[in-house]
């Protein structure tokens, strides 16, 4: 799972009345709260409906399992819009910088809670990969083709490659190593990648 991932915001299929907005905000801010004091493991339908206040049949119209409420958790706090500033640079510095932002916030504590428990249970990790990583790849792999298109680099010959190296480094900062994640380090990660591409 990548640092940066992202986009899609999944919904669970309505059945009987009416959804109501300040039940969906009150259950996803109460399962985002959870899973960073309790982590995935003691995260429940039934905590997350009394810490929201709505009944769990309430919960469960809107989610039918643990694993979708935990992907909505996350997705809810992602931006959908990647970057178009004309330039290469420009977009991979804004990328990396807003990543930064997520990082230093209540998303970094998310990724930290779940990140084990993904990589050990395959429904969450497929779950994250289609509703999130696998959408915002495609969003990235047109950043850098239209890089190509401009001549500001040549074309990769493993474009998942590249995303893999604009996603990775920050994310390894996060759950690994424990470096610093901070705007100069996106600025110094930029000039890495634009010389890893081959960029003008």
């Amino acid at each position: 799972m990548s640092a940066t991932m992202s986009v899609v915001n999944p919904v669970a299929q309505t059945r009987g009345r009416p959804r109501i907005a300040s039940a969906d905000i009150a259950i996803l801010t109460a399962a985002r709260q959870l899973l960073i004091s309790d982590g995935y493991a003691g995260l429940t339908m039934a905590g997350v409906a009394a810490t929201a206040g709505v009944s769990t049949a309430t919960l469960y119209r809107r989610y039918q399992h643990r694993d979708e409420l935990v992907v909505a958790a996350l997705s809810d706090e992602v931006a959908a819009v990647l970057p178009d500033t004309g330039s290469l640079r420009g977009d991979v510095s804004t990328i990396l910088r807003a990543a930064v932002t997520s990082m230093s916030s209540e998303r970094g504590q998310l990724i930290q809670s779940i990140v084990g428990d993904a990589s050990r249970n395959p429904a969450l990790r497929d779950l994250l990969q289609a509703r999130m990583a696998a959408s915002r790849r495609v969003e990235l792999a047109k950043i850098f083709q239209r890089a190509v298109d401009r001549s500001d680099m040549p074309a990769p010959d493993d474009m998942a490659l590249v995303i893999d190296l604009l996603s990775a480094p920050l994310f390894y900062r996060l759950v690994v190593s424990g470096g610093a994640i901070n705007n100069r380090v996106a600025d110094d990660l930029t000039d890495l990648i634009l010389r890893a591409v081959g960029a003008a």
